[in-house]
């Protein structure tokens, strides 16, 4: 199994110096299991009743990205005969716990402070796959693409709102979930990539990729004009061997 994985800061954001939103991280825990995440923070401001704020959620894409991946890493080490259906459901527990517990923990004065904390920190969509020996399953809150094989899937957020999982925390839902299609064909490859791609870019990366080259082929395509105007983050597995 062979994962990489790569970011880069939009042309947008650059030209308004305004921080990559992105977050990626693709690891192989156990021998025949990988996985990968992209995160993708909401950097539109938002009026907190004093102004409008600039987003800061690309500290809440890091943080919960960072969280998830250690949490899944430790999850799969030494169970591989793990249900896809259980770990995905366990996981978001224990994501909307991490941010709960965060606000709980933080001295807000007020439940309009807290709104505006989750608004301006943790608006961020969570793009994931876990690979298993078996079968494989994707997970997602929000928009961006998942891809197995030669197929590519948009997500796509209805009215460009993304059903981001912090809103389930702001509005204290106690039936949240991620969203999932399971994949039990064999497969050769499996990605998740933020918004800021493209189909036909998805579909050049047919061919397994160290996390070295990946990063330079991401580079000149972002060179080009009308390519990546938003940031950019891609998590993506490759088998190897015979793995399927």
């Amino acid at each position: 199994m062979i994962t990489a994985t790569a970011t880069i800061t939009g042309r947008a954001h650059r030209l308004a110096q305004i921080n990559g939103q992105d977050f990626a991280v693709c690891k192989q825990p156990a021998p025949g299991v990988g996985f990968g995440l992209v995160l993708d923070g909401c950097g539109s401001k938002v009026n907190t009743g004093t102004g409008r704020q600039l987003s800061r959620s690309e500290s809440g894409a890091q943080l919960l990205g960072q969280f998830a991946a250690t949490w899944l890493s430790r999850e799969l080490a030494g169970n591989t005969a793990v249900s896809p259906q259980s770990l995905v459901a366990n996981l978001y527990t224990a994501c909307y716990r991490f941010i709960a517990s965060i606000c709980h923990l933080h001295p807000f004065a007020s439940e309009t402070e807290r709104t505006n904390y989750l608004a301006t920190h943790w608006l961020c969509t969570l793009v994931g796959f876990v690979w298993l020996p078996e079968t494989a399953v994707f997970f997602w809150r929000g928009d961006g693409y998942l891809g197995w094989d030669e197929h590519i899937q948009p997500l796509i957020a209805t009215g460009n709102a993304p059903d981001y999982l912090a809103y389930d925390v702001w509005q204290r839902r106690t039936n949240g979930r991620f969203y999932t299609q399971q994949i039990t064909t064999p497969r050769r490859r499996l990605v998740v990539a933020t918004d800021g791609w493209t189909p036909d870019l998805l579909c050049q990366l047919q061919t397994a990729h160290t996390p070295l080259t990946l990063q330079r082929w991401l580079n000149i395509q972002a060179r080009q004009r009308g390519q990546f105007d938003d940031d950019g983050a891609i998590a993506i597995c490759f088998s190897q061997n015979g793995e399927t």
